[in-house]
């Protein structure tokens, strides 16, 4: 006999159904010549502005320039729903997060939930298994619960179904693209992407004690943040230094929201944004702080508040776990990272594309006047990137603040990405490790620095996003005659500047390739349903090891 279908009692607090936010789509559709406009713009980024092309069209056998050619003629034969989807699959095949299409209102701001995630671990043998670990109370019922195995996912076995939205993920590598898979299974920002086809998913799973059920879950839709009562989107527009995965942020926000509301403020130092928790590690003398998100608003703030954490762990070790972490504010990442170094670290520098927009752009914001020269003698030269350069400072950034000097390990995963990477690239290739003496010293470059701290990873590389990006009403202000309005709050975001790596692995793209783990560490049941317990002491192990001196 097959197993009886329930559904939750009560809706997601604070949402709306996907019928009823669809009818809004509905009664007003987007004009056919907003959309012929939003074609025009975004060949003008691709083209012109976007730094990545050349690795993208010869790394996957793609290309958007034509795509978008194609599409331009097709646009009046495309419902609203088509024309969103296909633009953004544009982008999509790009396999580049920074470069995306933005859907216009009502989907800005907006994330398509089910109430729960879905996590993944491993049998000792290789056997994956596919875990509710996280559920909003609002869809608890009969055994529907933390810890039920799930089995079918509308009817397809519930990998096969991982299988296919690992597929339409934007990911560099399979470790990337699997992740994002998993979390868009019951996680959907609209801003880069039309809503699910279907209005709810039939789930068949098992409870802990073996019995099958099955329940069916509507799709919801809710704000991923609010700010004074509206909603919002929850990364900035004009921010000249971010290095971010927006999607990633907004689910983010709203996997905060659901699952860890009245845990707003959890570190030690009141962290702007919510970004930041610090606790000691259990029966080890060892720090753990983790780091959520650059997303932050001020640079030197944030280094603050990461040095007042730093100047209370212990000097014995301190891990440092910046998993999920979708990036943000770069100039935050590389002061943080400084803070936690134990001498003067390499920024990651940043090249343009040499191009003709490119070298307006250069020559009409003054902040970019280094870039200047070697974008105008590229006509001779052929260089396909200007020079690279820094975008900080770190010593300057963090001026007077403390500096953590103790061993570190730093855990990352496949969800590591942009301002994150910089961050990871960083602390693998300065020796972000401390030397022997440990501790917060009196000031900058105060203790020695050791060599490069262990990067214990639960996939093999981070997310691997390489590139400083701007939105598309950003480079309109510099660029107006080049850049008309858009439509609707409609937007783009690219890869303007590409990151490549310093220290000992100078010149090395991020992008595509991400910063390898020297430890990987694969999540277990108790990981994914408890506290990481034995993800923590694969990490205090290695700190319990020490790191050679270079």
């Amino acid at each position: 006999m097959s197993p009886r279908i329930t559904g939750p009692a009560r809706a997601l607090p604070g949402s709306i159904g996907l019928d009823e936010f669809m009818a809004r789509v509905a009664a007003d559709p987007l004009p056919l010549a907003d959309r012929y406009r939003l074609v025009a713009a975004a060949r003008i980024l691709v083209e012109e502005l976007y730094v990545h092309l050349p690795l993208k069209r010869a790394r996957y056998a793609t290309d958007p320039v034509q795509r978008l050619r194609l599409l331009e003629r097709r646009v009046p034969a495309l419902s609203e729903l088509q024309f969103h989807a296909e633009l953004a699959a544009v982008f999509r095949d790009l396999r580049d997060l920074h470069t995306v299409y933005q859907l216009p209102a009502p989907y800005r701001g907006q994330v398509a939930l089910l109430g729960f995630l879905v996590e993944r671990y491993q049998d000792a043998d290789g056997t994956p298994h596919y875990l509710v670990s996280r559920i909003d109370d609002s869809l608890r019922h009969g055994d529907f619960d933390t810890g039920v195995e799930l089995e079918l996912w509308n009817g397809v076995p519930v990998e096969r179904a991982v299988e296919r939205g690992t597929a339409a993920q934007v990911g560099c590598g399979p470790d990337a693209r699997l992740a994002r898979g998993l979390e868009s299974l019951t996680l959907r920002p609209l801003r880069t992407a039309p809503p699910p086809d279907e209005r709810w998913v039939l789930l068949t799973y098992r409870t802990p004690q073996g019995r099958l059920r099955e329940t069916r879950v509507p799709w919801r839709v809710r704000a991923a943040e609010r700010y004074r009562g509206r909603d919002q989107d929850p990364v900035p527009t004009l921010g000249a230094h971010l290095g971010i995965d927006v999607g990633n942020e907004a689910t983010r926000q709203a996997k905060r929201a659901l699952f860890a509301p009245g845990s707003a403020r959890t570190s030690a130092a009141r962290a702007p944004r919510d970004v930041l928790a610090y606790s000691g590690a259990r029966a080890r003398p060892y720090g753990y702080l983790r780091i959520f998100s650059f997303n932050v608003a001020s640079a030197r703030r944030f280094a603050e508040q990461v040095a007042a954490i730093a100047a209370k762990a212990p000097a014995q070790g301190l891990i440092v776990d910046v998993r999920g972490n979708p990036g943000g504010n770069i100039l935050a990442a590389e002061a943080a990272l400084r803070v936690l170094s134990g001498s003067p670290v390499a920024p990651v520098r940043f090249s343009l594309p040499t191009t003709r927009a490119a070298l307006a752009l250069v020559r009409a914001d003054p902040a970019f006047r280094r870039w200047t020269d070697s974008i105008r003698d590229a006509v001779e030269t052929g260089e396909p990137y200007s020079q690279a350069f820094p975008l900080t400072d770190p010593e300057a950034l963090t001026d007077g603040l403390p500096h953590y000097t103790g061993p570190k390990v730093l855990i990352v995963d496949a969800l590591t990405y942009s301002a994150a990477d910089v961050f990871a690239a960083g602390f693998a290739d300065n020796g972000a490790n401390g030397g022997t003496n440990g501790g917060a010293d009196d000031g900058p470059g105060g203790g020695p620095g050791g060599g490069p701290g262990p990067v214990l990873g639960t996939a093999a590389t981070t997310g691997a996003g390489g590139a400083n990006v701007w939105t598309y009403e950003l480079l309109s202000v510099w660029l107006p005659e080049l850049l008309p309005a858009l439509p609707r709050g409609a937007g783009f975001r690219v890869a303007l500047r590409r990151a490549t790596r310093a220290g000992a692995s100078a010149g090395v793209p991020l992008e595509d390739f991400g910063v390898a783990a020297t430890g990987l560490h694969r999540l277990t049941r108790r990981d994914v349903l408890g506290h990481n317990q034995d993800l923590l002491a694969s990490a205090v192990t290695l700190l319990d090891r020490g790191t050679p001196s270079p």
